[in-house]
Formats: structure tokens, sequence, C-alpha cells
């Protein structure tokens, strides 16, 4: 096997292994340090090929109240600013998927977009101004906001993801997601590195 295939099979390998780690516990999913020259179809940084595959997981670990979806079939609306490299890997990852019967689906969004119809929201790398703007946006309303480490406390996000020795690990916070009005299952916590259940 050469070089940019195998690397491919491994970021390949690395999803499916991060898909059944959720179901299981703890989740861990090691990302290669030196993968270089991966395949046009996949993530330049292996990370984002985990971090889409945490997203499309996550979905099914939510319950939204009632209301929220304009019906039973209803699609899951997966948002993401910022960083349109993981949203064309998480649109490529959810075709044909479901979460709890819903299909899913992603939308590529600017800062300033309308969070009308979305339920899960990532947030990309910002200026605190930008990040601050999306947290009083979506603040109190049924939307799983995610981002990278750093960004939690300004965003007011939920799940927080951190890169740790080469493996991608996730923080929960919970006061945000009780002001949501979002449950997130037993599962997702005890698989989460660490949960924050009061102020960070």
């Amino acid at each position: 096997m050469t070089a940019a295939p195998a690397i491919a099979f491994a970021v390949r390998r690395a999803s499916c292994l991060l898909a059944c780690a959720i179901l299981a516990m703890p989740a861990t999913v090691a990302v290669g340090a030196n993968a270089a020259q991966p395949s046009a179809v996949e993530a330049s940084d292996p990370a984002l090929q985990v971090k889409a595959a945490y997203l499309y997981k996550f979905a099914g670990y939510v319950e939204w109240p009632s209301g929220v979806f304009a019906s039973e079939d209803s699609p899951i609306v997966i948002g993401v600013i910022g960083n349109d490299e993981l949203e064309a890997i998480l649109s490529r990852m959810v075709v044909g998927k479901t979460a709890g019967r819903r299909p899913l689906v992603t939308r590529r969004m600017e800062a300033q977009d309308p969070l009308q119809g979305v339920h899960m929201l990532f947030v990309g790398a910002m200026d605190t101004r930008t990040l601050q703007a999306i947290g009083d946006a979506v603040r109190g309303k049924p939307v799983l906001v995610v981002s990278d480490a750093g960004q939690e406390r300004t965003l007011d996000s939920m799940i927080s993801f951190d890169l740790i020795d080469r493996h991608l690990r996730f923080d929960v916070a919970l006061k945000p997601v009780a002001s949501s009005g979002l449950e997130l299952r037993a599962l997702m916590l005890t698989a989460a590195r660490r949960v924050v259940r009061g102020a960070p």
C-alpha cells in the first residue's frame, strides 16, 4: 500500500474507531502526527475527519425540546461557521445517515447568518468580537454549540474539542446546555474528558 492510500485508510479507520468509541467509553481517537499528502477527498488535517465524525455521532446523543422540529421526519441541521473544509467532510459523511430516525444535513454558514432552523452549530476560529456576537445570538436557544478549546468561554459553547497528545478529546459544559433546554444523554457525558457542571 502506497503512502497516500495508507494515510487515507488510517484516517477512515480513525473515524470508524471514533464512532465505535462514542458508543463505548471513554472516547478517544489518535490523530497521526506526520500525515502528509492525503487524498484530495480527505482532510488535509486528519483531525478534521475525526471532528466531523464526532459531530455526526453527537446528533444521536442530544434530545431537543418538543416543538423544535416541524414534523417527525424533519432533518437535524448541523451548521458550520468558519471551517468550510470541515463542513465539506461532514456533508459527505452524513449522506443517507440518520439520528433518531431524523436525516442529517449540513449548512455552511457565515457568522452573521440567522440561526433559524439550525439544531447543532460548530464554530471555527474567530476573533473575540465575532465569537461574542455568535454567542449572544445563540444563547438560550435549543442549539448544541461546539467549538475548539480556547473559544468556549467567549462563545459559551457546550462542547469544546481539544487535541491532547495527538488524541482529540472533548469537554462538556452543562450550564449552557441547561439554559438551552437541550438534554445530553448520559453516555455522551461518560465519553467526555471533562464535564463542567457550573460556571467555567
